[in-house]
């Protein structure tokens, strides 16, 4: 078992060395996370900002803003799609400080958690400042949004499976050609204008609005794979050989002081971090919405974000780790050590490399039940979401996510209770719940959008808490 420890770690040295010490991703508010990511439809004020910029009319104030007072609109969401904390202790916990035996059984059920490999992923998501003014119908909204964003994804090889089945026998190639990763911090500054459309006769909405954001995109540091070719091999004398061509492109801030081989002679200095570093790479992106509503009880919504791209220009480079290595005890420190530094890889400038941004189609629609005429108490909202990506950068997927949420309303003064589910998209499963308080000028909000594993936290593999306050004039 040991060995296998070994392995796990040469992998992930060898193919994605850049990113082990970054982390983090999130990317919703707290209502939106309570209802199973279901927003499309229902988002409004400040909160569509992101979502459907035309969503920003759906706010009965005239005013509502949101900062870092009395409640941030953070979230925080980490985690894997492939393993949970239960099946970490069992597999790689060790039994009183000695390496676990695997049966053939357990040494069969690991390797199907890892068969499709695995995501590692982080995400933090704050918004620094929102603010949204609707005027008059005939002008329309606006909004104003400053909003922070770190996300990270590394996908680990496939082959890990294969070698938790074989071990390392002689004479056998694992690749890690699928091994992948991606990391980003980025901060835009965001203009929206909504405004409902009434000179479009119709004979089936009540109202269609349309909204556009414009958005000055910073980016502050990245990392992200360009090519990853990585293989080893063992050989009848129980050596092990290392072949490497991977290439990770990476740009920083100055606050950074980040110094690569090409200039590893210049005087080593500490991270200096402010509220606004300087920008490693700047960028432009839009968002585009519609919305549409039957009678104030259906609603319907369509809207594609951030299109655009970054472009990185401050402290970029290239970075390559290629070459051959054999070395025949993997548990020897230089070895280890001598593996380390063959793929730690040089690097050399670059004259700057573009990115794009996490670009997605967003449709929703929803329907608002009054049980005012009935015996059941309040509202009840109920909303469906579709959302497909169209790249695989930090925080989206090409892969189609499905959600569903309700939210009721009973009385007054109890609180909104919210909950949905997710399906699909790059991470799976989600259960999500949460609560609204509306105290008129201030509204709080709570949520997770993983109760699976607040109530089994050993099994759960992921872990998200939101929360966010907004105020209402």
């Amino acid at each position: 078992m040991k060995n296998i420890k070994v392995i796990i770690v040469l992998v992930i040295t060898a193919s994605a060395t850049l990113f082990a010490q970054f982390g983090s991703e999130g990317t919703t508010d707290a209502r939106r996370m309570a209802l199973g990511n279901t927003s499309n439809a229902i988002s409004k004020g400040v909160f569509s900002i992101g979502i459907n910029p035309a969503n920003i009319l759906n706010s009965d104030e005239t005013v509502n803003f949101s900062t870092v007072l009395p409640f941030p609109n953070l979230s925080v969401k980490a985690g894997t799609n492939f393993i949970s904390l239960n099946d970490f202790n069992y597999y790689f916990g060790g039994n009183n400080g000695q390496s676990k035996v695997l049966s053939q059984t357990d040494v069969q059920n690991l390797s199907s958690l890892m068969s499709g490999g695995g995501l590692i992923f982080g995400n933090v998501n704050i918004d620094i400042f929102s603010i949204g003014v609707k005027l008059a119908p005939s002008i329309g909204a606006f909004g104003l949004s400053v909003n922070d964003v770190v996300s990270s994804n590394l996908t680990l090889p496939s082959a890990l499976s294969q070698i938790i089945v074989n071990g390392n026998p002689t004479n056998s190639t694992y690749n890690f050609n699928d091994a992948n990763a991606s990391v980003w911090w980025l901060r835009d500054y965001s203009l929206t204008y909504a405004r409902e459309i009434p000179e479009i006769p119709q004979t089936v909405f009540s109202k269609i609005a349309a909204g556009i954001t414009l958005k000055m995109v910073q980016g502050f540091a990245y990392v992200g794979t360009q090519q990853v070719n990585s293989s080893f091999s063992t050989g009848s004398q129980n050596q092990l050989t290392v072949d490497a061509n991977n290439s990770f492109l990476s740009a920083f801030s100055d606050n950074f002081h980040v110094r690569y081989s090409y200039n590893i002679n210049e005087p080593k200095q500490n991270a200096q971090m402010s509220p606004f570093p300087t920008p490693a790479g700047n960028g432009f992106g839009m968002d585009f919405g519609l919305s549409a509503s039957i009678a104030d009880v259906w609603n319907f919504a369509v809207s594609i974000t951030d299109i655009g791209s970054i472009n990185w220009t401050k402290n970029t480079a290239i970075t390559n780790s290629t070459g051959q290595y054999t070395a025949n005890d993997l548990l020897d420190k230089s070895q280890q050590d001598s593996l380390k530094n063959k793929f730690k890889g040089t690097s050399d400038s670059t004259g700057g490399f573009s990115t794009n941004l996490p670009t997605a189609l967003r449709l929703g629609a929803s329907y608002k039940f009054n049980f005012s005429e009935h015996s059941w108490p309040g509202t009840l909202l109920l909303a469906m979401d579709i959302n497909k990506g169209f790249n695989d950068m930090p925080g989206n997927s090409t892969k189609t996510n499905v959600s569903l949420g309700a939210e009721w309303k009973p009385m007054d003064w109890i609180p909104y209770l919210r909950t949905g589910v997710s399906f699909g998209g790059l991470l799976g499963f989600h259960w999500g719940v949460g609560l609204g308080i509306d105290a008129g000028v201030l509204e709080f909000n709570l949520s997770t959008l993983d109760m699976q594993t607040l109530v089994s936290p050993n099994s759960g593999k992921y872990l998200s808490v939101a929360l966010n306050s907004r105020w209402k004039f």
